[in-house]
């Protein structure tokens, strides 16, 4: 498929951060006792957990009116899309087939051998025309790979770790990903999704 030439995005995908879209302060984090210690918010919310019981961020998402930052993404926005895989770009269900879910995807450094089959990504899936916008329009579609995921499975987190100190928790180092299940999870505010690609088909865009 052949790429057109353009000076700047013409469609700003659901789950890209904008600039008005602020993130909860530090101070409201503390300690909870469950009995293992673990991060938490001082006055808690519906939503704060996943299912497996990591602590989200809180981001603002309700006006999508400030300059749109194409290089990070909304925590609300992404998570919903990867988690219920909805189209990264206009919230819709993503396109599937009897060869699974469309993603776009590309080789990264931490990828196995075995790529795509079995690697990991934060890029929910994409509806047909919403893929072909993106092929279209993301300075970096040279390296998309259209792909068909018939096992996108749910893997771990991505986001900020935390340490215990006399004045409460402080940041401590971003991790890239964790596995649901790890012992880490505690002290993380997850800020991405991640899931895990298996029985990959690499197809062309229709």
């Amino acid at each position: 498929m052949s790429r057109k030439t353009i000076s700047r995005p013409t469609v700003t995908p659901f789950v890209v951060a904008y600039g008005d879209e602020q993130g909860g302060p530090e101070v409201d984090l503390t300690i909870q006792f469950t009995p293992e210690p673990r991060l938490a918010y001082r006055i808690p919310q519906a939503g704060d957990r996943d299912r497996g019981g990591v602590l989200w961020a809180r981001v603002e998402r309700a006006s999508r009116t400030g300059k749109p930052i194409y290089g990070q993404m909304n925590a609300d926005r992404q998570r919903d899309c990867m988690y219920d895989l909805l189209c990264q770009v206009c919230a819709e269900p993503a396109s599937r087939t009897g060869d699974g879910w469309l993603f776009l995807d590309w080789v990264m450094p931490q990828d196995p051998p075995t790529w795509p089959e079995g690697s990991l990504t934060n890029m929910p899936p994409l509806c047909v025309e919403c893929a072909r916008v993106a092929v279209e329009q993301c300075p970096h579609s040279g390296r998309f790979v259209p792909l068909r995921v018939k096992l996108p499975r749910l893997w771990g987190v991505s986001g900020v770790a935390y340490q215990w100190t006399d004045d409460g928790w402080r940041s401590d180092d971003t991790i890239p990903w964790i596995k649901y299940g790890d012992d880490r999870l505690h002290c993380v505010l997850a800020s991405q999704l991640i899931r895990e690609l298996r029985k990959v088909t690499v197809v062309g865009l229709p």
